[in-house]
C-alpha cells in the first residue's frame, strides 16, 4: 500500500553496543501516536524501568518528529525530543522547530530512539539510509557553533542539518537543552543533560526524498492561504516574532518581575521586541518550508565604529547592527535572537533593563547549551534567597546573586554551564537547589512537578491555570493541556500558525490520506496525554503534584491570588474531560479501553 506522511521505519541506536537496527511498527501505529507525544510516551513506558535514573543508561532519548513534519506547509518544521526527565524525574518533553526535523523524515526516517550509554564520546552522522557511530573526542567540550562547523566539514555536505549540545549538557546541567541550526532549541525538561550523560554530541542528518503526499494540490492550497493573509492573520509574528507584547503584559500587571512578585516593570519598553528591532536586530528568518518567518536574528559589535562597518554588509546598511559603547559583549548572529520567554526570564524577571546583556545571555545561552526559561528562573530563586538572607556569600563562594546585575548575570551563565563554584548548585534547578539549601527557600520557588514555569503568570492569565498543574512535563506554557496544542504537538504543526481546527485537519488529510475526522484527532491529543499521565503515575507523581507553587496564592498589585479551591476544581474538571479518576487522576480501565492503550497501560504498572 501507499504510505504518505511517514516512512513506517524507526532508527535504533545503542550507544552501548555500537550497534543500529530498524523498526516497522506498522500503519496501525503511526495513526494511533501519531509523532510527538504520543511516540515518546509509548517507548518510555516499553523501555525505561520504574525508577530509572535519567542520567543512567536504562534512560532511552527520543527524537520524534510528527507525521506533518517534512510536508511543505507552513508550521510543518516541528520536531519533539523526550526521555525521562532529569530536571522532574517525570515525563520529559520539549519541541523544536527550525529544519533538522523535515531533515530527518527527508533522510526516510519517522524517529530515532537512543539507547544505552557510549563509552565515549560519540555523534551519529545520518545520510538518507546510511548511519555511522563516529568519535566525537575532539568535539567534547566545544560550543554549539564549534560542533556545527566541525561536524559539517567532517560529514562533507554543507547542507546536512546538526542538533548538538553545548557543555552545560556534557556537564549534567538539569535544564542543558538540544540546539539544532543553533538558533532552534529543545529547551525544556533537561534534554540536553540525556545527551550528554549518553556522550552523544551530536546527530547530523541529511536527507535528499520528498516526503510523500496524498494530496499536494490540497496541501498546497492551504500554504498559499498563509502567505496570502500575513497581514491579517501573522504580521505581528512576522514583523517582531514573539515579545511585541510585553508592555501591554505590564501595564496589565501580568509581567513576571522579580521572582513573579509584581507584575509590571518600568523599564519593559527599554527590553521588548520592538526595542530588539530597533536597536539590534538584522533580518527574520523562518523554519522548513514557512512563510511567516518570525525568528529574531539580532547583531551586537563591540564598539560604534565596528557597528558602522557591519551595518554596510547587512542588506546594504537596511539591518540594524547593535554596538555596545561600552565594549563588553558581542553577539553572534549565527545564534538568532531573544524571543519572549528569553526576554522576560533572563531581563524583566531579573530586574534587568540592558538589552544588549539580555541579547548576551541569550546567545550564550544557544551556544552553551542551556534552556532559558528554567536558567532565567533558577536565578530569580537564587536572587530572591539572596536578597532575603537566606542564600548568603559564603553559599556563593563570594559571588553575589543580585537582581539588576546584568554583568553578574552573564558570569553565572558560565558558571551555571560549567558547574564551576555556586554555579554547581544552580545547574540542579531551583527546586533541587532550594532542597539542598532549605531555610524556607522553598517558598521562593515558580515550579511545577520540578520544572520552572514559562513567564506567563496564571494569576493574570487564566488560560494559564490548566497548563501550567496538568501539563505532564511540569511548567510549560505552551497550553499542550488542551486539545487544540494536544493534537499539534503530536502531529508536529507549529502553535503559532493562526490555523483554525478545521485547517489544522484539512493538512493532516491532504499529507496522509487518512479521511480522518475531528473527533479522531482529538481522540489522539488525548491518547499522548493520558500515556504521558500514566508514566508520571508509575514514577511516583500523584494528585498533590497538579498544583501550583505557593507563590500563586499570593497577589499581585493588579491580581487576585489563586485559592487552593480554584486549583482543585480546575484539576477535578481536567480529569474528568480526560476519563480519569476525578480523585486521583488515574485514567480509568474504560478510558484506557476507548484509547486503545492497554499495552502501553500494562507497562505503566
Amino acid at each position: 500500500m501507499d504510505r504518505y506522511g511517514y516512512w513506517n521505519k524507526i532508527l535504533h541506536v545503542n550507544l552501548t553496543e555500537r550497534r543500529t537496527w530498524i523498526e516497522e511498527p506498522g500503519d496501525v501505529f503511526f495513526r494511533r501516536y501519531g509523532g510527538g507525544r504520543g511516540i515518546i510516551a509509548h517507548y518510555l513506558l516499553k523501555y525505561v524501568p520504574k525508577g530509572a535514573d535519567p542520567l543512567g543508561p536504562d534512560n532511552v532519548l527520543i527524537f520524534a518528529p510528527g507525521v506533518l513534519t517534512g510536508a511543505p506547509v507552513p508550521g510543518a518544521g516541528r520536531h519533539s525530543v523526550g526521555a525521562k526527565s532529569p530536571l522532574t524525574g517525570g515525563f520529559g518533553e520539549s519541541e523544536s522547530g527550525g529544519f533538522w526535523g523535515a531533515e530527518l523524515k527527508r533522510a526516510g526516517w519517522d524517529a530515532i530512539v537512543v539507547h544505552g550509554v557510549s563509552p565515549a564520546p560519540v555523534y551519529v552522522g545520518i545520510n538518507e539510509g546510511r548511519v555511522e557511530i563516529r568519535d566525537a573526542a575532539h568535539l567534547w567540550g566545544k560550543i554549539t557553533g564549534d560542533v556545527q562547523d566541525a561536524v559539517l566539514a567532517e560529514v562533507g555536505d554543507p547542507r546536512a542539518r546538526v542538533a548538538t549540545i553545548g557543555p552545560a549538557g556534557e556537564n549534567l546541567v538539569r535544564f542543558a537543552c538540544i540546539a539544532n541550526e543553533l538558533n532552534e532549541v529543545a529547551g525544556r525538561t533537561g534534554m540536553g543533560a540525556v545527551m550528554g550523560a549518553k556522550k552523544l554530541k551530536a546527530i547530523a542528518v541529511r536527507g535528499k526524498t520528498a516526503v510523500k503526499l496524498a494530496d499536494a494540490k490540497g496541501l498546497n492550497a492551504v500554504a498559499k492561504w498563509v502567505s496570502s493573509t500575513m497581514d491579517e492573520k501573522h504580521r505581528a509574528f512576522h514583523e517582531f516574532g514573539t515579545g511585541a507584547a510585553m508592555q501591554g503584559k505590564s501595564l496589565e500587571g501580568g509581567m513576571p518581575t522579580l521572582n513573579y512578585r509584581l507584575g509590571s516593570f518600568e523599564h519593559t519598553a527599554k527590553v521588548d521586541a520592538i526595542a530588539v528591532r530597533d536597536q539590534m536586530r538584522v533580518k527574520m528568518e523562518a523554519c522548513y518550508a514557512c512563510s511567516v518567518r518570525c525568528k529574531k536574528v539580532v547583531h551586537i559589535e563591540k564598539k560604534e565604529e565596528l557597528a558602522r562597518e557591519a551595518q554596510e554588509k547587512v542588506h546594504g546598511g537596511k539591518g540594524t547592527v547593535g554596538f555596545d559603547p561600552f565594549g563588553r559583549y558581542s553577539v553572534d548572529p549565527k545564534y538568532g535572537g531573544p524571543e519572549y520567554e528569553s526576554l522576560a526570564a533572563m531581563g524583566v524577571n531579573l530586574g534587568l533593563d540592558d538589552i544588549i546583556a539580555i541579547a548576551k545571555s541569550n546567545e550564550m545561552c544557544n551556544y552553551l547549551g542551556m534552556d532559558t526559561v528554567s536558567l532565567g528562573s533558577t536565578l530569580a530563586w537564587a536572587m530572591e534567597a539572596f536578597e532575603k538572607g537566606v542564600l548568603t556569600l559564603a553559599d556563593t563562594g563570594g559571588v553575589p546573586i543580585k537582581f539588576h546585575d546584568a554583568d553578574g548575570v552573564i558570569t553565572l551563565v558560565e558558571m551555571i554551564a560549567h558547574r564551576r563554584g555556586v554555579g554547581d548548585l544552580l545547574a540542579e534547578g531551583s527546586q533541587r537547589a532550594a532542597k539542598k539549601l532549605g531555610r524556607g527557600s522553598e517558598a521562593f520557588l515558580t515550579t511545577v512537578k520540578g520544572m520552572e514555569m514559562a513567564m506567563h503568570d496564571p494569576r493574570h492569565m487564566p488560560v494559564m491555570r490548566a497548563s501550567y498543574m496538568m501539563a505532564p512535563t511540569g511548567g510549560d506554557h505552551m497550553r499542550q493541556s488542551g486539545n487544540r496544542n494536544g493534537v499539534r504537538n503530536q502531529i508536529a504543526l507549529c502553535h503559532f500558525l493562526a490555523y483554525e481546527d478545521d485547517q489544522t485537519l484539512t493538512i493532516l488529510n491532504a499529507v496522509t490520506g487518512w479521511n480522518a475526522t475531528q473527533d479522531e484527532v482529538v481522540t489522539t491529543a488525548h491518547r499522548g496525554l493520558t500515556l504521558a499521565r500514566l508514566f508520571n503515575l508509575r514514577e511516583g507523581f500523584s494528585r498533590a503534584d497538579d498544583r501550583l507553587p505557593a507563590r500563586f496564592s499570593e497577589p499581585l498589585p493588579k491580581h487576585p491570588g489563586l485559592t487552593r479551591e480554584q486549583q482543585d476544581k480546575i484539576v477535578t474538571d481536567y480529569y474528568v474531560e480526560y476519563g480519569w479518576d476525578p480523585a486521583t487522576g488515574v485514567p480509568t480501565p474504560e478510558t484506557i479501553r476507548k484509547l486503545e492503550i492497554e499495552q502501553d497501560a500494562a507497562l505503566a504498572v
